[in-house]
């Protein structure tokens, strides 16, 4: 009795933590984002469900053995399909750019009313760094305005780069995106760029996505430059990553 008191302890500290996490990154990003919501409400559904336990078992032993085997089957399912895709997202997220590009392409990230948010920021000191190594390289920065920018991404990116002193001839916006798979087909739209040489540079833990979404939109030349992430938000920033990949997939984008 006393084991089984103790692993529900565990499991309810469990679902506390998972909550608690996810607000916290809610604060640090400065707004609440529909997927943190979405795992605050699971954190709390653990935890009634770890205080009820006894309860839930009782109910999923009275239901028809299919029911019973499908949940099985689905539970093993999602938990390999979770193993597997983050293995590639993870194996995606160092990688070296070859040098003297003809353009930079900086994707997109959120903007938190009139700041950028730390992603945004470590993608563009990552892209001005290479720019500054490789002087005849221009940048391509993308990203619309979306609710709770007061100014578009592609904005905010142009300004964090004159900042870092580059130059403002060198920088090209495509402001119109709204999601990865946009910020490549705008990009070509205004730049012609499927033929070029192209570094994309985005977080380390969107790579393995945003390479394989310009793949599929036949850019031929690519190679990829990560910017780091901070290892506190990581966690929660690769568990969005995998239902968005769970996600392209689907729905044929990659």
């Amino acid at each position: 009795m006393k084991f089984i008191l103790r692993k529900r302890y565990f499991s309810v500290l469990f679902g506390i933590m998972f909550a608690l996490y996810f607000i916290a990154v809610s604060f640090a990003w400065r707004r609440l984002h529909n997927f943190n919501a979405v795992m605050i409400f699971l954190g709390l559904l653990w935890i009634i469900i770890s205080v009820t336990i006894d309860t839930f078992i009782d109910l999923f032993k009275k239901l028809p053995e299919v029911i019973k085997t499908s949940f099985k089957v689905t539970v093993i399912c999602l938990i390999l399909s979770f193993v597997a895709v983050e293995s590639i997202i993870i194996s995606g997220m160092k990688k070296i750019p070859a040098p003297d590009a003809d353009y930079v392409i900086v994707l997109g990230c959120q903007v938190a009313g009139d700041y950028a948010s730390v992603p945004m920021i470590r993608r563009v000191y990552t892209a001005s760094k290479y720019l500054k190594e490789n002087e005849n390289t221009n940048a391509v920065i993308t990203g619309g305005q979306g609710p709770g920018e007061n100014v578009s991404e592609a904005e905010m990116m142009k300004r964090l780069l004159i900042q870092y002193k580059i130059d403002k001839s060198r920088i090209l916006e495509e402001d119109k995106s709204r999601s990865t798979k946009e910020n490549f087909i705008f990009s070509d739209e205004l730049y012609d760029l499927r033929d070029k040489n192209v570094v994309i540079v985005t977080s380390d833990y969107h790579m393995f996505r945003a390479l394989s979404t310009a793949k599929k939109l036949n850019y031929k030349n690519v190679t990829t430059l990560t910017a780091k992430t901070e290892l506190s938000a990581l966690p929660a920033y690769l568990l969005r990553e995998y239902a968005a990949v769970v996600y392209y997939l689907l729905t044929g984008r990659i």
